[in-house]
């Protein structure tokens, strides 16, 4: 029996292994150039239909982005360490807190948004990569929701994100983001803060020298579908990081960067794979109830 060079392994053996990945569901949809014709739908979609119910957004998948709403009518760009390769945004944004001077808030927020075109990439991809061809739509449009549920798809790099949250009573909670999480840092308001705060308080939130204490809760949520550690960790299986405590931050990073320059290469072609955001992919596991390959 002939022997291969790889590993001494017989080639009568690299064949049928070969053929097996090449016609996995796996491997063939990370090569399957994504349907254009869903993500020009999912683009132009208005209305998201969820279990029946029908969700009006004017601003299509993009709803939500209040952060974006600059006071100075306009973001300006900004970095911070092991973020100088991407195009980050600093905003300074107003909420309504019926509690607030003059019935507003002000935070200052850096974020990294993506794309109306890449987000609706990043859902379609996502939903072939859980689900095959099955079922697209409404996989997109439950994903979809979620995201506009969950963060209006604005990803939080650092500062403060205002939310009225907890509960829903027209005053709005103080939250500081590093990463994309929700977290405590060293002489940092606490978590939801509702009082009113100055600009030491706002200088800290923004601050990447200011020690991270820890995750906001026991399952940190990541921006911008809130995929915990948890359906992180069952996504990959064995192949999961360590992301206990604030390891999760850098894992969340690493993630979210990887996507990010990923969809912006202009040399890879228009796969699935190009737009595989593992984030995203471990919430829509959780979301459609589908249970990860291991």
């Amino acid at each position: 029996m002939a022997e291969n060079m790889y590993r001494g392994v017989p080639s009568v053996f690299i064949v049928p292994v070969f053929l097996l990945l090449t016609f996995s569901p796996a491997f063939a949809e990370g090569r399957q150039a994504l349907p254009l014709n869903k993500i020009n739908e999912l683009v132009s979609r208005k209305v998201l239909t969820v279990d029946g119910k029908a969700f009006p957004f004017k601003k299509g998948i993009v709803a939500g982005r209040y952060m974006e709403d600059d006071v100075k009518g306009g973001c300006r760009e900004a970095t911070l360490p092991g973020w100088e390769a991407f195009p980050l945004k600093q905003c300074t944004y107003n909420q309504p807190d019926k509690n607030a001077p003059r019935k507003l808030k002000t935070a200052t927020v850096i974020m990294l948004n993506p794309e109306k075109e890449v987000l609706a990439k990043w859902i379609t991809a996502s939903c072939v990569i859980v689900l095959g061809n099955r079922d697209i739509n409404a996989c997109t449009n439950k994903l979809a929701y979620t995201i506009i549920d969950a963060s209006g798809s604005q990803f939080a790099v650092a500062g403060i994100v205002l939310e009225d949250l907890r509960p829903r009573d027209g005053i709005q909670e103080a939250y500081t983001f590093r990463d994309g999480v929700t977290v405590r840092v060293q002489d940092g308001m606490a978590v939801g803060f509702t009082g009113m705060w100055g600009e030491h308080e706002q200088a800290v939130a923004l601050d990447p020298q200011r020690k991270v204490l820890s995750t906001a809760s026991a399952s940190g949520p990541a921006r911008i579908q809130n995929t915990t550690r948890q359906m992180y960790r069952a996504y990959l299986g064995n192949q999961a990081k360590d992301v206990e405590g604030i390891n999760w931050l850098a894992v969340v990073r690493e993630l979210y960067q990887a996507a990010w320059k990923r969809a912006h290469d202009a040399a890879l072609p228009e796969t699935v794979e190009k737009y595989r955001n593992d984030l995203m992919v471990a919430k829509c596991y959780a979301l459609m109830g589908v249970k990860p390959p291991q």
